[in-house]
């Protein structure tokens, strides 16, 4: 479906884009004094709270699209999901630096019982972004084994395929499903890269 190819693009630019504002306030707060560093948490907090919620409706609709695409889709998105994937690996990098940089905030004997909690949500929050930007390949998989009986089942296949729900080796189950399309079938790969059916 060419619209899940937007909605992988419009999310990876999104999930930069909900970080911005926090990279900015860092700036601010290192040069601001007290009262203005309150005012500036508040409202670039607020910014990036909003910009969060946008990249979660672009994730739902990425799911959407990739769970209807299992009954209609013809597309191969594995060019996509890759290049997406490989995009996204310097914010997961500062998303997991920042996330420390939370936690250590609460290493305080008053607030160490919200670690677990921090934990969860921002583990949650980055687990819910790459199972996203995974899906389309993972629907591309089951419409061709299980719908359309075009492709066995294969230990190798099988095994990329759960790589692509597994922190970090997402990204290689990605670049394994790219070149194991790409292998099976060039000319489908080809056609199916243009919106062209199958």
């Amino acid at each position: 479906m060419k619209a899940n190819r937007i909605t992988l693009i419009a999310q990876t630019v999104g999930m930069y884009l909900m970080h911005l504002p926090l990279y900015i306030l860092f700036v601010l707060l290192s040069i601001a004094d007290g009262a203005q560093a309150e005012s500036l948490t508040q409202g670039f907090l607020l910014a990036s709270l909003i910009l969060t919620a946008i990249v979660f409706l672009i994730c739902i609709a990425n799911i959407i699209l990739s769970i209807l695409s299992i009954f209609k889709g013809e597309t191969d998105l594995s060019k996509t999901v890759m290049k997406v994937k490989l995009a996204l690996i310097p914010w997961y990098v500062v998303n997991f630096l920042m996330g420390v940089l939370i936690v250590a905030i609460f290493f305080n004997p008053f607030l160490m019982i919200g670690i677990p909690v921090a934990v969860g949500i921002l583990a949650g929050t980055a687990y819910f972004c790459m199972l996203s930007t995974s899906l389309p390949d993972v629907a591309y998989y089951i419409r061709r084994v299980f719908i359309k009986r075009e492709e066995e089942r294969t230990a190798r296949r099988v095994f990329t395929v759960i790589f692509l729900f597994i922190f970090c080796l997402d990204v290689l189950g990605a670049i394994l499903f790219r070149f194991q399309n790409k292998k099976a079938s060039p000319m489908s790969i080809a056609e199916s890269e243009t919106g062209e059916i199958e």
